[in-house]
């Protein structure tokens, strides 16, 4: 028996990555599901969005799994293409006891704040905050009707510290839990409990088909391989997260083991957070303009106690480590759908 038999949770951004992981995860502890997903690119994105296909393979596994599952093409953007999908997932199953608000960007980015542009400001915190707001919006009347629901916003350690040159992103990500916070108090009363979960990097897995990581290293001009390596030293576990350890985080706060959990958020970052790494370092490191060495750059993470036996290390030609090579450290704990 799942933890969230009899129940149904309708996800967004559920095509592939973190958001198909959501889906396999509650699909196996029980619930039937109302996948939902944009199903097509917008401009200025740093990596290709979800199709339809992704979509309907995620379904495919669910189903497999005993789920009956729904798939909807929406966009967060929208009200109208909201409330359709949440009005068909109540249609097909009757209500909606669960919202695991996971559609997200984590750019335009990579620049600082004077180079966006408003468009690029606005489809980043439209898509993460209001994107979110309008699909509560659209299942809360419901869930205040049935005298019970929770609703789990994804959210990131950028909602709870922040990084250069993702500005619109940890702007999104702050208010998503200040939105959390504030639904949690005024739907208490209803027995609806709203929380968030705050990852750090999760790491790249070919089977979700997972895409935003590498994006993040394309925007900071490195590998995905470097990306995660930089990022895997500034946690105090060996590894960096995964999809499923963050999807199961979700699938306990929306069961009944959860039940006196609401308004708070659970961080699944590997002891990031608890670091509190000083990020000032990366920006005093500009004004060295790449006179500081490989050795350098790796003694300090050793006495940062960073990771004794694998030092944070830039391989840049020459030897040297420059400005922008060291200072993406500071950038390197976000994520997305």
């Amino acid at each position: 028996m799942g933890t969230l038999d009899g129940t149904v949770a309708m996800i967004t951004g559920a095509a592939r990555g973190l958001g198909r992981q959501h889906a396999l995860c509650f699909a196996e502890a029980g619930a039937d599901l109302v996948l939902v997903d944009l199903c097509a690119d917008l401009n200025d994105t740093p990596y290709p969005l979800s199709s339809r296909q992704h979509l309907e393979d995620t379904a495919t596994l669910c189903r497999r799994l005993g789920s009956e599952v729904l798939t909807r093409v929406a966009d967060v953007r929208d009200q109208v293409s909201v409330d359709a999908a949440v009005a068909a997932g109540v249609e097909e199953f009757g209500r909606i006891d669960v919202l695991v608000n996971n559609a997200g960007l984590l750019g335009p980015g990579g620049r600082v704040t004077h180079e966006l542009t408003e468009a690029e400001w606005t489809l980043v915190v439209d898509v993460n905050l209001t994107g979110a707001w309008r699909c509560c919006r659209a299942v809360l009347p419901q869930m205040v009707t049935l005298h019970g629901g929770s609703i789990v916003n994804i959210a990131s350690t950028g909602a709870l510290v922040a990084f250069e040159r993702f500005s619109s992103y940890v702007a999104s990500k702050h208010g998503l839990v200040g939105l959390t916070k504030a639904l949690a108090l005024e739907y208490g009363r209803h027995g609806i409990r709203v929380n968030a979960v705050c990852p750090s990097t999760i790491r790249s897995e070919q089977e979700l088909d997972s895409r935003s990581t590498l994006g993040v290293a394309s925007l900071l001009g490195s590998t995905l391989e470097e990306y995660e390596s930089v990022s895997r030293n500034l946690h105090a576990l060996p590894d960096l997260v995964n999809a499923r350890q963050v999807a199961e985080a979700s699938v306990w706060l929306a069961g009944r083991g959860a039940a006196g959990v609401t308004g708070t958020t659970v961080t699944v970052d590997a002891g990031f957070t608890a670091r509190q790494i000083q990020t000032a370092f990366c920006s005093r490191s500009r004004k060295l303009r790449g006179r500081m060495s490989v050795h350098t750059v790796a003694m300090w993470a050793r006495q940062s106690s960073l990771s004794p036996a694998k030092p944070v290390r830039f391989q840049p030609a020459g030897g040297s480590a420059s400005a922008s090579q060291i200072e993406y450290c500071s950038s390197s704990l976000m994520t997305t759908s």
